[in-house]
């Protein structure tokens, strides 16, 4: 797909309100003029494959040529996971049922689909359980996803067969009661960690990245539901880079918005478990080479949540503050 290609896929998924707010940020903060930030922002997408909101998040504008060839556009991206994870191959990760049975061993949590089960095998699910979720098989991005608050609404095993059926929800697991550290952290979201790995020819495995994702007001830590990233050291996993989000008109978080948590220096638990885990689910197929885990911790351990075949570059590049194309390029 040419450059040109992704321009106009870029005119089609574009947030435009988002747009005009980042624009006019942008304006007050560099002093380009509006016509000439308006073609710098159609000819990086020309050049680069960068997306119009990759302009603002990576902060383009400021940025110097060599500077912006650094990064992994969307354009790149799409190429780069396409070689890496063939379409026709990618079902294991995009159908969370089939992931979930392929991953077994690292899900660490029940679950079932409620619309193949009776309401007693439901009821029977959900007894003693203060909290549920139900989302889609084939979700993504913190949608087609909700909490189900058994006690404090009074919800029934009926209410809850009955919500899966109205709304399609094909999987109903227990909710991840997060490590108590994560919790004080991020207090309203389960919280979790990207972590992002790169399959060789010869079966082995690199760690690429990986990024700590929390919520804010919103039960989802997803950037696109308004949650801030850090990036983590991957060799202490420790929390090293202040806190990103989606809306740059919001200043870099030192501490957490809501917790007042400090980021920076803050220990991931179980981090020598999560990264033994990760390298052993990306060594257990070949079909997918370049995956991002979601890593969610438990008291006792982490699990994972899912495995992503087009993981986004943003949540990776952002709190790193340049581009880190050269790490992908080096497997093509």
């Amino acid at each position: 797909m040419s450059n040109l290609l992704y321009f106009l896929y870029f005119m089609k998924i574009s947030d435009w309100g988002r747009l005009r707010s980042h624009f006019n940020f942008t304006l007050k903060k560099y002093p380009l003029g509006r016509w000439r930030l308006f073609w710098d922002v159609v000819g990086c997408a020309l050049k680069y494959g960068i997306s119009f909101h990759e302009y603002f998040y990576y902060d383009f504008a400021g940025k110097t040529a060599a500077q912006r060839a650094e990064y992994a556009s969307m354009g790149f991206m799409y190429r780069y996971q396409k070689r890496m994870n063939p379409p026709g191959k990618r079902e294991m990760l995009a159908d969370k049922h089939k992931f979930d049975r392929a991953f077994a061993e690292f899900m660490h949590r029940g679950i079932m689909n409620p619309l193949t089960v009776t309401a007693e095998e439901v009821a029977d699910f959900i007894r003693g359980k203060d909290k549920v979720v139900l989302k889609r098989s084939t979700g993504g991005q913190g949608k087609n996803v909700q909490v189900v608050f058994l006690k404090r609404d009074s919800h029934t095993a009926e209410w809850v067969y009955n919500e899966a059926r109205e709304k399609q929800y094909d999987i109903l697991e227990e909710f991840v009661q997060q490590h108590p550290a994560l919790q004080e952290l991020s207090p309203n979201s389960l919280n979790t960690i990207r972590f992002i790995t790169q399959r060789l020819e010869d079966g082995s495995v690199d760690v690429i990245g990986a990024s700590l994702r929390m919520g804010l007001k919103k039960n989802t830590d997803n950037l696109s539901s308004g949650g801030i990233t850090c990036k983590v050291d991957v060799d202490s996993g420790k929390v090293d880079s202040l806190g990103y989000s989606f809306d740059i008109t919001q200043p870099l978080c030192e501490v957490h918005p809501v917790s007042g948590v400090k980021l920076v220096g803050f220990q991931i638990p179980f981090w020598t478990e999560i990264k033994a885990m990760c390298l052993q689910a990306a060594a257990k197929y070949d079909d997918n080479r370049s995956v991002g885990w979601d890593v969610a911790i438990k008291p006792d351990g982490p699990l994972l949540i899912e495995g992503n075949h087009d993981w986004g570059a943003r949540v990776w590049q952002m709190p790193a503050g340049k581009g880190l194309k050269r790490l992908l390029e080096k497997y093509l």
